[in-house]
């Protein structure tokens, strides 16, 4: 793992880059990867990285109450029996707080920064400065294609004194497709559904209709969803499907991935009055520049979701015809594939398949608000058609675990979080931690601070042999330092 500088502040976001390899060769093996920053006082933050092909890339964000001191960062994937951390520094400009035990005071002065360039073999680096903009072209020199993390910061001399700690880890299965969410029943009647074939578990999460997913519950009450990677923060659904039928009285919940090591020795932060003046630029920066940063973050490429695809859909607008007040008048009035029939008594919902030649309503559909699956279809249709914002339409056969749906449909709010829908007592909705999204950091235009910052950050720069990566940034600090880091061998 590699990041885009060493010295952060508190509430700034670590720019990281990560690489898979077995027997020092790139492995697509492994399709997510964990992080964890830790400190004396324990785990100070964390994230997840989904793997593409063995690379991924992402941030981890600190909390605005991070103490002072020295931490370690490092990467991992649920394979792994050991991985090497690095040293990072912390400040916290707004409070006293210290890491217990990992500051020391000293009066030593802080030396005088100096341009600083790291070049793995096979790449040059040119460098060209014209008034107060710094025009770099990273070239690949090699004769082979390179995968590479840029960066490139204002050096305030701020830097940690380097070095590579090597942590034991437990290792366990190799997470293949994505990360597999481990979960736990609990309640008053957890033991009556431990293994009980008739009833599966399904967690899903709003904004995405392929974010939902179904397992069994082990004979050990341990429920593990295999999913493709669900990114960003998310209000995860949790149902146990039978269970209200039941009158179970019980719920799931995930248990953490990360390894959350222990007993590791950690660097002390030597504190001196000498970095007042840097420190002090570098709140400034931070403070003034931050919404700026923002709109330069950029989305990079991530995994594809497997259950539905783009092509397979099709969508409905409402903003683009007559709007209705219920949701069957939008169903009758605009969607001739799908009608409303009722069943022993319950309206149900039934689709046209486009793959059965005789265009039959199929039953057992997937019904979805915001993409999560809404067993109780009246509930639905008894839904406020006017917080609708789409309709999309899925006419296939779909698998999801062990349950076969004849196609899908997919109710889209305008604020895409499924809100007002009332669910069964055997819901639990909670608070969940995905991948974070991986991001590049654009060169930005000039700033009116100058202290420690990033201005330029690739995570997962691809060149063929003889290719070059060109870009400028500005800044008026004295020193501007080009770190390029080989992330793989081909």
């Amino acid at each position: 793992m590699v990041t885009d500088k060493k010295v952060y502040l508190a509430g700034e976001k670590i720019l990281c880059s990560v690489s898979y390899c077995q027997n020092g060769i790139v492995s697509g093996a492994s399709s997510v990867a964990y992080a964890e920053l830790v400190s004396f006082d324990g785990m100070a933050a964390k994230t997840k990285l989904a793997l593409i092909d063995g690379r991924g890339a992402g941030y981890i964000s600190l909390p605005a109450h991070m103490p002072t001191g020295a931490y370690r960062l490092f990467a991992y994937t649920s394979d792994c029996e050991s991985t090497r951390a690095i040293d990072l520094l912390v400040f916290n400009t707004g409070s006293s707080a210290r890491v217990r035990d990992g500051v020391e005071l000293s009066d030593a002065p802080v030396p005088a920064p100096a341009p600083v360039s790291e070049l793995p073999d096979g790449v040059r680096l040119i460098r060209r400065q014209q008034g107060d903009s710094l025009y770099l072209s990273v070239r690949n020199e090699s004769a082979e294609k390179l995968s590479l993390a840029v960066s490139v910061y204002e050096d305030d001399g701020l830097q940690p004194d380097t070095s590579a700690t090597m942590i034991s880890l437990p290792g366990g299965e190799i997470e293949t497709e994505g990360e597999i969410v481990r979960a736990r029943v609990f309640g008053r009647d957890a033991e009556k559904i431990k293994g009980r074939p008739w009833l599966e578990a399904m967690i899903s999460a709003p904004g995405s209709p392929s974010d939902t997913y179904t397992a069994p519950i082990g004979k050990d009450g341990l429920i593990e969803f295999r999913t493709n990677n669900i990114y960003g923060e998310k209000d995860l659904v949790c149902e146990i499907l039978g269970a209200e039928e039941e009158k179970y009285d019980c719920h799931f919940s995930p248990v953490s991935p990360f390894v959350d090591v222990q007993g590791m020795e950690f660097p002390k932060l030597n504190l001196s009055r000498n970095m007042k003046p840097a420190l002090l630029a570098r709140h400034r920066a931070v403070l003034n520049d931050a919404p700026a940063l923002d709109t330069l973050y950029e989305f990079l490429p991530k995994r594809d979701n497997l259950l539905f695809s783009k092509e397979d859909c099709t969508s409905y607008n409402l903003e683009d015809y007559t709007r209705f007040p219920k949701v069957e008048d939008i169903i009758v009035e605009l969607i001739p594939n799908v009608i409303v029939r009722k069943v022993h008594g319950e309206r149900r919902i039934k689709l046209a398949l486009n793959d059965v030649p005789s265009k039959k309503r199929a039953d057992n559909v997937l019904v979805m608000l915001d993409g999560v699956p809404v067993s109780v279809h009246e509930r639905l249709l008894s839904f406020d058609a006017m917080a609708l914002a789409e309709v999309q339409i899925y006419p296939y056969v779909y698998a999801l675990g062990r349950t076969v749906f004849n196609g899908a449909i997919n109710f889209v709010t305008t604020r895409h979080d499924m809100s007002a829908l009332v669910f069964d007592d055997n819901v639990l909705i909670l608070d969940f931690t995905g991948c974070s999204y991986p991001v590049a950091l654009r060169p930005g235009g000039r700033s009116r601070n100058s202290g420690g910052r990033t201005l330029y950050w690739h995570p997962v720069a691809e060149l063929e042999p003889g290719a070059s990566l060109e870009f400028s940034v500005v800044s008026d600090s004295p020193a501007i330092s080009t770190v390029v880091t080989r992330m793989d061998r081909f």
